[in-house]
């Protein structure tokens, strides 16, 4: 169900955030890549159409294409803000400085900012952070199928995460 004008629409739920990663991930560098890859506004809509599409396949709310494209942004924002505060790049006074990165979160942090995955790594693997075990789980998760358990709360952007047996 549709919000009505002026309201808001409904937090996305951790299925549809799931699906929407999954969605935007491969056409990332169609959505996001440089200027002289000439992919039109035209076909930019109908990738976001498309990817709206398959979240409503989950019957949970009838998202746009708009929808799923601020939620992105929202959660890409996010993401960078939290992997910066571990890397002590930006200020500790955030609510990133309190979180720990999810799975979904190093999802994006490998494809929309490869190179602050980079030196997350390298600074994880140097201080022997939870970034590895995180990594590993993941891969192993995603090789079981298990979806992620991810959950969000949208009033503050953050990301948490359920209590998998594996996490």
């Amino acid at each position: 169900m549709a919000a009505a004008s002026g309201e808001r629409a409904p937090a996305f739920t951790a299925q549809e955030l799931e699906k929407l990663v999954d969605g935007v991930l491969p056409q990332y560098t169609l959505l996001y890549g440089p200027p002289d890859q000439q992919v039109s506004a035209h076909q930019k809509r109908d990738i976001w159409r498309a990817i709206a599409k398959d979240v409503r396949t989950l019957g949970a709310h009838q998202r746009r294409g708009t929808h799923c494209r601020k939620r992105w942004e929202d959660i890409r924002r996010c993401t960078k803000k939290m992997a910066e505060a571990q890397l002590g790049m930006a200020s500790q006074r955030g609510r990133g400085a309190r979180r720990t990165m999810t799975p979904l979160m190093f999802r994006i942090l490998a494809v929309a900012y490869p190179e602050l995955d980079g030196r997350l790594r390298t600074s994880q693997q140097t201080q022997g952070g939870e970034y590895n075990l995180i990594l590993r789980t993941l891969h192993a998760v995603e090789g079981s199928g298990w979806g992620g358990g991810l959950w969000v709360s949208l009033g503050q952007g953050e990301f948490g995460r359920q209590s998998p047996s594996v996490m």
